[in-house]
């Protein structure tokens, strides 16, 4: 018996696509003058049915990485065609569950970002295929707090991510030094004080923040349960998460440390004018500063994510993410996995993934490739795979939650645009206690 990582074999293929409703060919009863093979030639075996998947995604870039693995995989299996079906993030996403509700209409394949997972586990069946059985002799190669436990629930893997986003503190380094600030920072408290301490020097501000974006609460707050407890449960407003948030607001109105993060292709305008030298991100953030501010290379270093000076906090946390499913309407589910596996279980396909959008890889076997251990003349020549790999064990552990995509939507609303905008300048508190009540309203509770 093939383990669950193991290829399909040809003969496999053979075996699945030559069956039919009632029966299976038996090649054993053959007749004794043969009709020609498929292709008109006599002998031989026959030719595989052909099989069909299709595969619904919403962003450009893995749709492309997605296609490459598919040319790819054709060549070893020609009888398997895969449709990478690309369609807008909204649409896509509620067009899953339509048809996952209705019962027909679904791909063999789903694309799932992480924050829209939560939409799919609110009924008593989810749509998705659980995967613990393929995954259970591989799994201590995945790194499972982003590889698995995003698309997860109640102890069943529906998905499986191929992005280690261990988030790490980006910073300037030229900037500090002209501005006579030490670094790397090892608490929040000492880069508040550093902040101050750079604005008075320079006059511009430390750090961007988003006005509508939970980015850098996530991403700090992880540590404190982030927006849901281990059993699901909303806890944003825990003493971890308050404390966070009164943090950001006191770096944007107290501390005045923070500069309004522009929005899109703006963001980057304001990184190469020097309006911050401050920025959290995952790895794929690594990307996109290098495609959108390549003149600043060379300038930039990473570190962990800094503790609070009591100890609370983590060294990194996660931020986004997208896990491929497979829906239970598919016909060849063993040949979906297949093809899953063969992209994000191998380290040509994870690598490949690495080589076009900067996704350093949850398959842990592909650390140790030459290909991510490098020098990156972006950061100084930093080893991007070190920080990456140290950071990855401090990861919190990610609570999902069938709520996830109301909650996160009304903490964005009533939570951080308040509190960070300059029209209102809201506390803290009221601001949580007002998401509170619509998110208590919301789920009954």
């Amino acid at each position: 018996m093939s383990t669950p990582n193991a290829k399909l074999s040809r003969r496999r293929f053979m075996q699945m696509a030559g069956m039919v409703a009632g029966g299976t060919v038996l090649a054993a009863c053959a007749p004794s003058a043969p009709a020609p093979a498929a292709g008109g030639e006599e002998g031989g075996a026959p030719a595989a049915e052909a099989i069909n998947l299709t595969f619904w995604g919403f962003a450009t870039n893995r749709n492309k990485w997605y296609q490459a693995l598919a040319e790819r995989y054709k060549e070893e299996h020609p009888e398997v065609s895969i449709d990478i079906q690309e369609i807008a993030y909204e649409e896509m996403h509620n067009k899953v569950a339509t048809t996952l509700v209705a019962g027909t209409g679904a791909p063999d394949i789903a694309d799932i970002e992480i924050s829209r997972f939560g939409q799919y586990v609110k009924g008593e069946r989810v749509g998705f295929v659980a995967l613990n059985d393929q995954i259970a002799e591989i799994e201590d190669n995945l790194y499972l707090r982003s590889a698995l436990s995003p698309w997860s629930w109640q102890g069943k893997y529906y998905g499986i991510g191929n992005e280690l986003n261990a988030c790490l503190l980006f910073y300037r380094h030229d900037l500090l030094e002209a501005a006579g600030i030490e670094y790397p920072f090892d608490t929040w408290e000492g880069l508040t004080q550093a902040g101050q301490q750079y604005v008075e020097a320079t006059g511009k501000k430390f750090v961007s923040l988003a006005i509508d974006s939970w980015d850098y609460w996530w991403i700090i707050a992880q540590a404190f349960n982030g927006f849901f407890d281990s059993d699901g449960n909303p806890s944003f407003d825990n003493e971890g998460g308050v404390r966070v948030m009164q943090m950001l607001a006191n770096w944007r109105w107290e501390d005045e440390i923070a500069v309004q993060r522009a929005q899109d292709q703006a963001f980057y305008g304001q990184m190469m004018a020097d309006e911050f030298a401050i920025h959290m991100g995952a790895p794929w953030m690594q990307g996109f500063m290098k495609d959108n501010a390549a003149e600043l290379e060379g300038k930039w270093e990473m570190q962990l994510l800094p503790l609070f000076e009591d100890g609370s906090g983590a060294r990194s946390g996660t931020h986004g993410g997208t896990g491929t499913c497979i829906t239970e309407q598919s016909q060849h589910p063993d040949v979906a996995w297949d093809f899953i596996r063969f992209c994000n279980l191998t380290n040509d396909g994870v690598l490949l993934g690495f080589e076009m959008q900067n996704l350093f890889p949850t398959w842990k076997p592909a650390w140790e490739d030459e290909r991510l251990q490098f020098q990156d003349p972006y950061f100084n020549n930093q080893r991007p795979a070190d920080f990456i790999t140290e950071a990855a064990p401090h990861m919190p552990p990610l609570n999902n939650s069938p709520w996830w995509p109301e909650v996160t939507d009304a903490f964005e609303r009533l939570v951080i645009t308040p509190v960070l905008s300059e029209e209102t300048k809201m506390p803290v508190e009221e601001a949580m206690a007002n998401c509170r009540a619509e998110v208590d309203k919301l789920i009954g509770a």
